[in-house]
């Protein structure tokens, strides 16, 4: 049967060491490139979790075929996500002491940051995002592109400056230009891939009456405007949302881009379709696929058995009125010692292409 585990880091053993917990939740966002996690555990277990340390979330089956000498042949694993320690809550009342740790991807430090650089010669987006991270210790294998057998999906950028500030915002920036998207891994690393990547056979689907509890549909026009317009190196361009009938205004200086008017144009189209915020929630049980399907895949190396973000599904859900592909833009995984269950919000694809 499967399960959910937490493993801390042992800088005395050299290894993730296995803990108790009470509760887990994880959440991963196209909107965020840093994964959070959050731990509560018992006070038994707090000499474990220090600042800057990092625990890791994993999902245990006896069918996954990878890292089944870590759990005696019993299970496999595969790492759900990898933080770095951030906070180390305690909280003491009468008959209760609670302890809540809580983190984020490696890429946190590249985030928080700031400094000023240049990078000169045209490299590739992902020549310039090697560089970066590898000043806060990731290695060349940390940093990717997806699928890794197409080599450097990038493409060369004219410029690439910041002045005391972190360069992430255009990292993104680019990313998008070039039609792309910069998120972190299970192990903490960084990925580049095309947004909404196709659907796979291997099972994933979202169905009312299936794996669905109750889906929740929210549309927002809290964070929309009526024209998106995007200037950089003397050009511009502007959008017009005509679903959003009042007359606010966003203007998106890219500093220091040199950069066509089809990809300000692009960018300008992206700020407009993200902020509608049309979404839909949907509570599913388990983390990803079932024990069944996961059994059926007859070995589970270099396959999708979670529930992630930028998968393209089919959903079918009546009381939505939805029947097609949509989206995961954001997946909040959930597990206390009897259950685990997961919250998958998805949107239109054409928000992230």
């Amino acid at each position: 049967m499967s399960e959910v585990a937490v493993a801390v880091w042992s800088s005395n053993q050299h290894k993730f060491v296995n803990v108790s917990y009470k509760r887990v939740m994880a959440r991963k966002s196209l909107d965020e490139i840093c994964h959070y996690a959050e731990v509560e555990i018992p006070e038994s277990e707090r000499s474990l979790f220090h600042k800057h340390g990092i625990f890791q979330v994993r999902y245990l089956s006896p069918y996954i075929t990878e890292g089944r000498g870590e759990y005696n042949g019993k299970y496999g694993y595969h790492p759900v996500t990898t933080v770095y320690i951030d906070n180390v809550d305690e909280e003491t009342e009468k008959s209760s002491h609670g302890i809540i740790v809580s983190g984020r991807s490696k890429a946190r430090d590249i985030i928080d940051s700031k400094w000023s650089d240049t990078i000169l010669g045209q490299p590739t987006l992902l020549q310039i995002l090697r560089k970066i991270a590898g000043e806060f210790g990731f290695d060349n294998d940390d940093v990717i592109c997806l699928p890794t057998t197409a080599g450097d999906i990038t493409r060369t950028v004219n410029s690439f400056s910041w002045e005391n500030e972190s360069p992430w915002a255009k990292l993104l920036t680019i990313a998008d230009a070039q039609g792309l998207i910069i998120t972190s891994n299970q192990l903490g690393g960084l990925y580049i891939t095309q947004p909404a990547r196709g659907t796979c056979d291997w099972g994933f689907a979202i169905e009312e009456g299936v794996n669905v509890r109750h889906p929740r549909r929210s549309e927002s026009g809290a964070e929309q405007f009526h024209t998106y317009t995007v200037k950089a190196s003397g050009g511009e361009a502007t959008v017009t949302d005509p679903t959003c009938p009042n007359k606010r205004k966003l203007t998106i200086n890219l500093t220091e881009f040199i950069i066509d008017r089809d990809k300000l144009l692009r960018r300008a189209k992206t700020e407009m379709l993200r902020r509608r915020e049309d979404k839909i929630t949907c509570t599913l049980s388990g983390w990803g696929l079932t024990e069944a399907q996961i059994k059926k895949l007859g070995g589970t190396y270099h396959k999708e058995i979670f529930w992630e973000v930028n998968l393209l599904t089919p959903v079918k859900l009546p009381s939505c009125k939805v029947n097609a592909n949509m989206l995961i833009s954001q997946v909040e995984y959930t597990a206390d010692s009897s259950t685990f269950s997961c919250d998958v919000t998805l949107v239109k694809p054409e928000a992230y292409r």
